[in-house]
């Protein structure tokens, strides 16, 4: 999503500044953006692996409380 918002940055810079700033802005919009995108979704993805081990964690110690209770 963010190379898209780059891209449209870029072409508008591009078209502001004229020239071969036309070109080059859109290209160098949408690198920065793709790469944003990249850092993202490594980090998101990252956040949801550990998450997800948390949640496990927790949801066990809970069914052990609860089986302790039972006794």
């Amino acid at each position: 999503m963010l190379c898209c918002l780059g891209l449209v940055a870029g072409l508008a810079v591009g078209s502001a500044l004229g020239g071969p700033w036309a070109l080059i802005a859109p290209v160098a919009g949408l690198g920065l953006g793709l790469i944003g995108d990249l850092t993202l979704v490594k980090h998101g993805l990252h956040n949801i692996h550990k998450n997800a081990e948390q949640w496990i964690q927790t949801r066990q110690s809970e069914l052990r409380h609860e089986e302790s209770k039972e006794v």
